[in-house]
């Protein structure tokens, strides 16, 4: 003999609630999976971007052509750069708490010379109005202040004419801080983080472009997925016309690892999204434990 669900005896009313109660779980955990897979897309809508996911370990990186929004491979770059071939592919990427990261890295011990790539940018930086961001992962590595002009390297924003505009350790002025500066070391601003052997840092350049003076902050280590600081960690001004690539330039050891480039600061900031399968089998979860007719009895 079948009986009526202890759900269903006073009514189909109640059959109907929880039938609807159903769906409206089902519906929210659609929701989060949508949601989740937009902000995955988040991370495509990124300007310009390289891992260094190379699978060549050991090989160099002139010549690569990975990642996206450039419009040419890693060539020989950097205002007078005589090295080019130091910067190879190593094994392992740099990590910085929960920045979503991949693949290997670039590494480089001293040279005896200014050493430089470039790759050029497919939507290049400059107009006035315009506020764009450039992040990348820093590691000091071997001896700090080895190689030439005091073991120095970062990230130069590139463009044919002067000034430029350089992140990271310098090679005069704060020699143990992380600074923004004039390539070559004018209107130096060092920030009061150290360059620690091996120790991984993240910069968050953040470029304003007027008509007239530029402005270039930078942020040393923010929260990686978190909102903007109020509070800039040092800055410089120049009167820039357009950045056109961007251009790893030392002479010391280091590794360096995700250089994004974007509109906003969360673009170069991103954190890993919610596992999409994780979210599908929460939808199917709820649609068990919320079934319109019990088992016959």
């Amino acid at each position: 003999m079948y009986r009526t669900s202890p759900l269903c005896y006073d009514s189909q009313s109640r059959c109907r609630l929880f039938s609807a109660r159903r769906r409206a779980f089902v519906l929210l955990a659609t929701i989060c999976l949508t949601s989740a897979t937009h902000s995955n897309l988040a991370f495509s809508a990124l300007l310009a971007y390289d891992g260094f996911d190379y699978p060549n370990v050991g090989s160099d990186l002139l010549g690569n052509n990975g990642g996206f929004g450039f419009s040419n491979p890693w060539l020989i770059g950097g205002f007078n750069a005589s090295t080019n071939t130091n910067y190879d592919i190593a094994q392992d990427n740099l990590s910085f708490g929960n920045l979503q990261t991949s693949g290997n890295r670039v590494q480089t011990g001293p040279t005896t010379a200014i050493a430089g790539l470039t790759r050029n940018l497919l939507q290049p930086m400059g107009t006035a109005g315009e506020t764009r961001y450039v992040s990348v992962l820093l590691r000091p590595e071997g001896t700090i202040g080895s190689g030439a002009f005091n073991g120095f390297f970062g990230i130069n924003l590139e463009q044919p004419g002067e000034p430029e505009v350089f992140a990271g350790k310098p090679g005069g002025g704060a020699l143990g801080q992380y600074v923004i500066e004039r390539r070559g070391g004018a209107f130096q601003s060092p920030t009061s983080a150290n360059v620690e052997l091996d120790t991984t840092t993240l910069l968050v350049l953040k470029a304003e472009f007027t008509s007239g003076l530029d402005t270039f902050s930078l942020f040393v280590n923010p929260t990686p997925g978190g909102l903007e600081p109020l509070t800039i960690d040092a800055s410089t001004t120049g009167s820039v016309d357009t950045v056109t690539g961007l251009t790893i330039y030392s002479s010391g050891a280091f590794s360096l690892d995700e250089l994004r480039y974007g509109e906003t600061f969360a673009d170069v900031v991103p954190v890993p999204e919610p596992n999409a399968t994780f979210l599908l089998l929460l939808t199917a979860m709820i649609a068990l434990r919320y079934p319109t007719r019990s088992a016959a009895a």
